[in-house]
């Protein structure tokens, strides 16, 4: 059978056939098209069923979440953009608040996902009902249009007109309506992919065909003004449009929306993503090899191949999650950005799709292992193990705690993309090639039904629990095929692997596949034990602030509310056997040589809401004497910061500038060493909302760098009424914090203020502001 057809992998390289929609609506995913080679081939989620495990556990609780969930409030905003009557209010969080619509994309993927992976005929219910109410909406409007945040039929209707208004992450007073309309168009595409749903692609071409005609009396320099919104990851969108109709509009729309900004330089093989909204920039280099794989330039494979590069070994974590306050820094780098807002929970979705791309056209154990340990240490630690809610953030600062989302009135990005992300671990496990091998990537129990071949793979394992993975070939006639088992870099103390008890394999190194070719019998039985060690690994800048882990999973320490953070004080700071040893059975584990006090370590995927840390600081003893005084003054100073500050605003950053309701005139934001700001220049202003405590004194905790010299005059008002002013006027160089006393009966019987930074005449310039604080 064509390998190609049998995966529906379509690739374009040459001439294709145009249709016409209606001639596109009645089109089968199976065409056959010609296709850039692949090596590999994932097995389709219908045929992969996970057995009961850590992940078993995580789908079921994500199951039961998109179930909970009512199609009605999703499809609010999509009835009141028709012109029709809602049958039920919104929900709430960014549903509300000018993303409607963006979640909704996401829990179609997750429905149509969640029902390839399970079988639950409940999602098809739930899928059936959404497609038939989206298919109402789209033909009362008539043109093809379909979207549900607030004016969204007037603001394409402008852009379309040339009418295109932008300053980063809004799009004529939109909120990011861009990449709003992307999940809708990915969630559709997941429908039809994964249930043939006619009606679902009917919508989809005619959306797509709506889409296409917005952009046709563009010039590049209004598309380009449209990419400086937030637009998730459309160029992907339109290329996987063409790859099921094989109409090249849809393909040459893809290239238009090419962010030009981003991709040249990484064309170029350069690293310019300090400063960047990172998850903004990797669903745009998922749409880049989408566009290779459909027969498109060849630069197309350079930009994201270095992209992964690039982020996974100069700006990645230990839990191999990226980003800190959602921006990228400096490469290399991350020491100094070790805080409460690390890892985006979407960054890492995203960069588990680019790593399955690329992975199908080169396959590498480095790429299976950067899999594996963003999967265990961020997807599955995203989760709550108690409910099933999600995290925005992953954070690693030393006493913080992750925070989770509520079931009804959070939507943020990281919840649509977690409602995807616990439905889809069946699909990186298994692959195989044209020689219809098998390679095995994840040791997760489950079960693979390989239908070529008639052959049922069961993977027995509590993988990280143990060190042993058996796997069971169950088939009706013997049969010859290579197994690809992945030998990980992680795992340098060596392996065993036999077949039916007797010990085979060769010496081989770690990062690479061993292979066992033979005619397999029905019940062979291959038992693979993989030998877990702890290891330290330094972070980015600074090899003596480390964590711990076992095998890949990252361990964590949990802290009870008011204890103190330890710090690790040996002569064999890298001896990690030394300074970490196993407690009894399981993954638990205690430090040997920690200061204050020795502390217990878990897997980050198990830490849930308690307060606990992931990175230690290590001292020689030496150094330990030296150093002790200042490093609990430090503490100390972020312990009193925490508890004194009533609310935090980080200015320059997109999702906290939304959040806090920033506005301003003659006003951008910016960066220096590293840090956000914003500022207004030329008598401009800008003002944003910040909560407060109703009945008592507050202050205001300004952050500016201290190095400005002229015209940095400007007034600080409370609710418009002045409370300050300030000239930055050669403080020195470095950060400086300013206090600003509140009067009471600015606050009083309040919940939240508006600060205002205005510049005092045209010929200054208001902040630049790093950071500000409520505080007590």
């Amino acid at each position: 059978m064509n390998r190609l057809l049998r995966y529906g992998i379509v690739v374009v390289c040459g001439i294709v056939s145009s249709f016409s929609v209606s001639e596109a609506a009645t089109h089968k995913k199976s065409e056959p098209y010609v296709v850039v080679k692949q090596q590999v081939y994932p097995f389709s989620l219908k045929d992969v069923r996970l057995t009961p495990g850590i992940f078993q556990k995580a789908m079921e609780l994500d199951k039961k979440w998109l179930l909970d969930l009512e199609a009605d409030r999703f499809l609010c905003g999509f009835r009141e953009e028709a012109g029709l009557k809602p049958k039920a209010p919104r929900y709430g969080g960014w549903e509300t608040s000018g993303a409607s619509g963006h979640t909704f994309g996401h829990y179609l993927s997750a429905c149509a996902m969640m029902y390839a992976a399970t079988g639950d005929e409940e999602l098809l219910k739930k899928l059936d009902y959404i497609i038939g109410e989206l298919d109402s909406c789209q033909q009362t409007v008539g043109t093809g249009f379909l979207a549900g945040f607030p004016r969204s039929k007037a603001l394409f209707e402008e852009i379309a007109r040339g009418d295109i208004r932008s300053n980063g992450f809004d799009l004529n007073e939109g909120w990011v309506p861009v990449y709003t309309i992307h999940k809708l168009f990915a969630g559709l595409i997941d429908v039809y992919r994964y249930t043939g749903d006619q009606r679902c692609y009917r919508i989809l071409i005619r959306l797509s065909d709506w889409w296409v005609k917005i952009f046709k009396g563009l010039n590049d320099e209004q598309v380009a003004k449209i990419l400086h919104c937030e637009h998730g990851g459309i160029n992907e969108a339109m290329a996987d449009v063409y790859a099921l109709t094989g109409d090249r509009k849809y393909l040459e729309l893809a290239n238009r929306l090419n962010d030009r900004v981003l991709m040249d330089p990484l064309a170029r093989r350069e690293d310019k993503l300090s400063g960047k909204h990172a998850n903004t920039q990797v669903p745009k280099v998922v749409g880049a090899i989408r566009q290779f794989e459909l027969g498109c330039d060849s630069s197309y494979y350079t930009i994201a191949d270095f992209f992964w590069n690039t982020v996974v070994h100069h700006h990645t974590y230990v839990i191999g999650g990226n980003s800190e306050a959602e921006h990228f820094g400096m490469p290399g780098k991350l020491c100094d950005r070790v805080t409460e807002k690390t890892c985006e929970t979407c960054n890492t979705y995203n960069m588990l799709k680019l790593t399955k791309h690329l992975f199908q056209l080169q396959p590498t154990v480095e790429k299976a292992d950067y899999y594996e340990r963003a999967l265990y240490n961020q997807i599955l630690a995203s989760q709550n193990p108690d409910d099933g809610m999600v995290c925005y953030f992953a954070p690693l600062a030393s006493g913080s705690r992750k925070t989770y989302s509520s079931p009804y009135d959070a939507f943020w990005c990281c919840v649509g993309t977690g409602f995807e992300n616990h439905a889809r671990y069946g699909e990186f496990i298994y692959f195989t090639n044209d020689q219809d091998d098998l390679f095995v990537n994840l040791f997760i129990p489950s079960e693979l039904n390989w239908k070529e071949r008639g052959i049922r793979v069961t993977q027995r394992t509590s993988f990280p629990e143990s060190d042993s993975i058996v796997y069971r070939f169950d088939m009706k006639k013997r049969q010859k095929f290579t197994l690809h088992l992945r030998y990980p870099s992680w795992a340098q103390a060596g392996y065993t692997l036999a077949v039916n008890g007797q010990p085979v394999g060769e010496e081989t190194e770690p990062g690479q596949y061993l292979t066992i070719s033979r005619k397999w019998a029905p019940g062979d039985e291959v038992t693979y034990v993989l030998k877990q060690t702890v290891r330290s690994e330094g972070i980015l800048g600074d090899s003596t602030v480390r964590a711990y882990l076992n095998g890949p999973v990252v361990l964590a320490a949990p802290l009870a509310d008011e204890q103190a953070v330890p710090v690790i004080v040996s002569e064999r700071l890298t001896d990690a056997g030394h300074i970490v040893k196993r407690v009894g059975d399981g993954l638990h584990f205690k430090t040997t040589c920690a200061e204050p006090e020795n502390v217990g370590l878990i897997p980050y995927y198990r830490i849930g809401g308690r307060r606990m840390m992931v990175f230690f600081n290590h001292f020689k003893p030496e150094e330990w004497k030296i150093r002790q005084a200042d490093l609990a003054k430090r503490q100390d100073r972020e312990r009193w910061l925490k508890e004194q500050t009533v609310s935090q605003f980080s200015p320059g950053e997109m999702q906290p500038e939304r959040d806090h309701q920033l506005k301003g005139e003659k006003t951008q934001p910016g960066e220096f060493n590293g840090h956000k700001f914003r500022e207004a220049k030329e008598g401009g202003w800008f003002s944003f909302e910040m909560e407060v405590l109703p009945d008592r004194p507050m202050n205001l905790l300004c952050k500016y760098w201290g190095g400005i010299v002229y015209w940095h005059m400007f007034d600080i008002l409370i609710d418009n009424v002045l409370v300050a002013q300030e000239n930055v006027h050669n403080w020195g160089d470095q950060f400086v914090e300013r206090n600003y006393k509140i009067p009471l009966e600015l606050t009083k019987g309040k919940s939240k203020v508006t600060v205002t930074l205005k510049a005092a005449d045209e010929k200054n310039t208001a902040g630049p502001l790093f950071d500000c604080r409520i505080m007590k």
